[in-house]
């Protein structure tokens, strides 16, 4: 029991640091409602997409934060049979690559200003973070 709960304890205090798309949410909205499109493509690149309203108002797809990354297979060693020393290794997972991206739709108003912003799609951090999009953003 006391090895347990100081590895729980560490598990717990790793959790907290990693930020939800949620907490994202909110801080991108909190920083960028109210200012210019123009100010967050220059800084984050262009949309994917966007789309004229009837009322002059605009909506933007963006995806940024791409980044691929390689994991190598992982093996472990098992015991040939109950009484044998020798053991064979088994591939537990194999090598893969995953794609790392933040995709985000921005409403703007006819003045180009930032109404809503939101994240619509995302993959998980790179190492322990739980969101793409809060690695992109608290950079800069």
């Amino acid at each position: 029991m006391k090895v347990l709960l100081p590895g729980l304890a560490a598990a717990l205090l790793l959790v907290s640091g990693c930020a939800t798309t949620e907490e994202t949410n909110s801080a991108i909205r909190a920083r960028w409602i109210g200012q210019s499109t123009d100010a967050f493509f220059s800084q984050y690149g262009p949309p994917q997409r966007s789309y004229k309203l009837n009322d002059g108002s605009s909506v933007y797809n963006w995806r940024g934060g791409e980044k691929s990354t390689q994991h190598a297979a992982q093996y472990r060693d098992v015991p040939r049979d109950k009484d044998s020393k020798k053991t064979d290794r088994v591939m537990v997972s194999p090598a893969r690559t995953e794609e790392l991206f933040c995709e985000l739709q921005i409403n703007a108003g006819a003045n180009g200003s930032i109404t809503a912003i939101q994240t619509t799609r995302e993959s998980s951090g790179a190492g322990f973070s739980f969101s793409r999009c809060a690695e992109v953003f608290e950079k800069r």
